[in-house]
């Protein structure tokens, strides 16, 4: 499938917020991004409908559907899933996924992209540990998506000036500065746009690869305790 040339829906429900994004010839037609902690399950189906109904489109007009894959909490990483994989199954269209760290990325403005700096996504875990990944100014990655405590960051990013984007960077700025790091933040937003994951979809040339299984990106297991045994003898 020539993606350049289709109509795409994306979705990300994944972090603090709720985005979807319609595209047509690799311009974005329509996007929404309404930051929330809890309530994407809600909120999802609407801002589709809204969407469509901006664009003048309908759900089986689309070629195809992006959604990204986490990291995140595992409620809103599974909604986008499920919905994203509900449309592409109804609609007999492809689907791909796309990362939170690239959508993040892919938010950072072109002129905070020297030469000598990384782009550095910090996504908050809502825990003591926060999720990270490290890139090039040309958005190739330096690292593996990994977790860290703030006090352990620095030691796993690779040398050079910083440049923080994501939702968690108020976390380990401190950190990154007692340990001689050299950091700026990005005006970009800390939330992830479904139109940049479609943009990153097309860049990526996703939709022209062979049929892929799309997976969710957890760095770590969800908080589950089993049901304590109330047996008696």
């Amino acid at each position: 499938m020539r993606a350049d040339s289709s109509l795409l829906l994306g979705l990300d429900t994944a972090g603090s917020s709720c985005s979807v994004a319609i595209m047509d010839k690799s311009h974005v037609l329509a996007s929404r991004v309404e930051p929330m902690r809890r309530g994407q399950s809600e909120r999802l189906l609407p801002i589709v409908q809204d969407l469509l109904a901006e664009t003048g489109k309908d759900l089986m007009d689309m070629d195809g559907f992006a959604v990204t894959t986490g990291p995140g909490g595992f409620t809103g990483v599974r909604i986008g899933l499920a919905a994203a994989q509900g449309f592409a199954l109804a609609c007999n269209k492809s689907l791909v996924g796309v990362n939170n760290f690239e959508v993040l990325a892919r938010g950072v403005p072109v002129d905070e992209k020297g030469v000598d700096t990384q782009i550095v996504v910090v996504i908050d875990a809502k825990r003591a540990d926060l999720f990270v990944q490290s890139f090039d100014s040309k958005l190739v990655p330096l690292t593996a998506p990994f977790a860290s405590l703030p006090e352990n960051l620095n030691d796993q990013l690779p040398d050079g000036n910083l440049l923080l984007a994501g939702d968690g960077v108020d976390q380990v700025a401190e950190d990154l500065k007692t340990a001689g790091r050299s950091i700026n933040f990005s005006k970009a937003s800390a939330n992830a746009d479904a139109g940049n994951l479609l943009r990153c979809a097309l860049e990526q040339k996703l939709f022209e690869q062979e049929k892929q299984s799309v997976e969710p990106l957890y760095l770590r297991a969800p908080d589950v305790s089993l049901p304590k045994d109330k047996t008696t003898f």
